[in-house]
């Protein structure tokens, strides 16, 4: 795979690397922050950053799983997290090609009505169920910014085991 910011060829993941990430995502959103809009959700930050990248470890299903620990984490109607997940996983597979030979602002650009969707998602369903739409619940609008905004530090810390070294040694192989 190239890094088509740099320029170099990555090396190949450590497939245990991608899903300690993910637990790591997963701790980040299980610290008592509160229901804040601008609380990010650091799960599907990383579930879209690893679809993206490497989508043949991460998939839908991955994601939907994550999505029910969502859900029984956040005493949600069980399934809303965990769809929206799965919806967004194959949103960035389907996009994946599109997104990574992309400058990281366009892919900021890119990226943000995924996050959007995943944040209205809920939202919307609730409206559907009771009837009455609530309108504070657009705040997460504010939520898909601030995600998008951490795209390219997340793209930066979660590439870097896979960068090459910038002195190459002529007498190394790789």
């Amino acid at each position: 795979m190239i890094d088509y910011q740099s320029g170099y060829i990555l090396r190949p993941i450590y497939a245990p690397f991608i899903y300690l990430s993910l637990l790591g995502a997963l701790i980040l959103n299980l610290i008592p922050l509160g229901n804040h809009a601008w609380v990010p959700d650091f799960l599907i930050i990383c579930i879209v950053f690893w679809n993206v990248h490497q989508h043949r470890y991460v998939g839908v299903i991955t994601a939907f799983l994550f999505g029910l620990l969502s859900d029984v984490h956040s005493s949600s109607l069980l399934g809303v997290n965990a769809f929206s997940y799965a919806m967004v996983a194959y949103i960035a597979i389907a996009w994946h090609r599109r997104i990574i030979v992309l400058s990281m602002i366009a892919q900021v650009v890119h990226v943000l009505p995924i996050f959007i969707l995943v944040s209205l998602f809920p939202v919307l369903v609730d409206w559907v169920l009771t009837g009455s739409i609530h309108w504070w619940g657009f705040s997460a609008l504010i939520q898909a910014l601030i995600e998008c905004l951490l795209w390219p530090i997340v793209s930066k810390v979660l590439l870097a085991p896979q960068r090459r070294p910038l002195d190459v040694d002529p007498n190394r192989p790789l």
